[in-house]
């Protein structure tokens, strides 16, 4: 086996796994953490298997990383942030204008991988009168 080789099934149950999440709705997954924490683990893969169509060890497999803390579930219908013809400067200066600070100071970080520090530093620079 080469060291860039993957195994096919691997990548199968992956597939299947992103799928499954998709199938979950913020409900099942409330409902399945509560019934971790209540100590009916069972009934949490049984869920799991109802609503997602998942074989049991897959099932089991996703209500662990629900127990652990390693769901993190699918983003659907995520607005476009970036228009066209705008830079970075100009969307934060927007954002900032509008009073929404935070906003603007998040942007900053997914766009450039910045600190939350240092973005805030970038967004306080910012002068609203000019434009880059």
């Amino acid at each position: 086996m080469g060291l860039f080789s993957r195994r096919s099934s691997q990548d199968t149950d992956n597939v299947a796994l992103a799928a499954a999440r998709g199938r979950l709705s913020p409900d099942d997954v409330d409902q399945v953490r509560f019934l971790i924490t209540t100590k009916k683990a069972v009934h949490a893969v049984k869920l799991i298997r109802d609503r997602t169509g998942l074989d049991l060890r897959q099932s089991k497999e996703l209500v662990d990383d629900i127990r652990l803390g390693r769901y993190v579930p699918p983003t659907t219908g995520t607005p476009l942030v970036r228009r066209p013809g705008t830079n970075l400067a100009e969307r934060t200066r927007a954002l900032k204008a509008a009073g929404e600070l935070h906003q603007a100071t998040a942007l900053v970080v997914s766009e450039t991988g910045m600190t939350e520090a240092e973005a805030g530093l970038f967004v306080g620079a910012l002068r609203p009168d000019l434009q880059d």
